[in-house]
Order: structure tokens, then C-alpha cells, then sequence
């Protein structure tokens, strides 16, 4: 009976995730310029988190690179909503497909020796 819980409880998940349109309109909820909302930063900051730990293990496979002592939540939060919105054709695809795109595309990890 378990074989089957499986793939029936990855077909709910599948169901159940947060579309980019959903996170960009819940990023634009209350927002200020210059002041994401804190909803926003929450799903960013858990975001990069997480694939930041999955890198420590991967370190050659980086996906970006983000120095928190330098660039802040807000900043990036605030890139990330501007993606969003200028990807506006592609936000009925998994936020999180998005968002990881957008950290990729707007803090590239920099070569050595380039």
C-alpha cells in the first residue's frame, strides 16, 4: 500500500505549488519601493538557503553566488520581483523554477582566472 502513497502524495505536491503569478502577487502585497514585503523575503530568503546548502555539497555545480555581507534580502528580494514581473509570460510556471533562474541570471558565480 505504500508503493502507491507515494506517487499519489507527489502528485498532490505537484498540484499544490506556488505558481510564479501567486508569489509575484503576494511579493506585491504591501510592498514599498525600496521595501519588499516580509512574506517575499521569507520565500526568497528559504529559497536561497536551501539551494545554498545543496551547493556546499555540489561545490563545483554553483547555481549563483550571493555574499550576504555585501548584497541584502531586500536587494535581492527586490531583483527577484523585477524578474518576475519582467517575465510576466512565464508566471504560470513553479515559483521556485523561476526565482532559481532569476538568481542564476542575476548573481552569476564569477570564474577564476577570467
Amino acid at each position: 500500500m505504500l508503493v502507491f502513497a507515494v506517487p499519489v502524495m507527489a502528485q498532490q505536491a505537484e498540484e499544490e505549488m506556488l505558481s510564479g503569478r501567486e508569489l509575484l502577487t503576494s511579493c506585491e502585497e504591501g510592498a514599498a519601493p525600496g521595501q519588499p514585503n516580509q512574506y517575499c523575503m521569507r520565500y526568497v530568503f528559504g529559497l536561497v538557503q536551501t539551494i545554498d546548502m545543496l551547493q556546499e555539497a555540489e561545490p563545483g555545480q554553483k547555481l549563483f553566488c550571493i555574499n550576504p555581507n555585501i548584497i541584502s534580502l531586500q536587494e535581492v528580494t527586490m531583483k527577484i520581483t523585477a524578474w518576475l514581473k519582467d517575465k510576466s509570460s512565464r508566471l504560470n510556471e513553479d515559483a521556485y523554477v523561476l526565482v532559481s533562474e532569476a538568481l542564476n541570471t542575476s548573481y552569476p558565480c564569477k570564474r577564476r582566472g577570467i
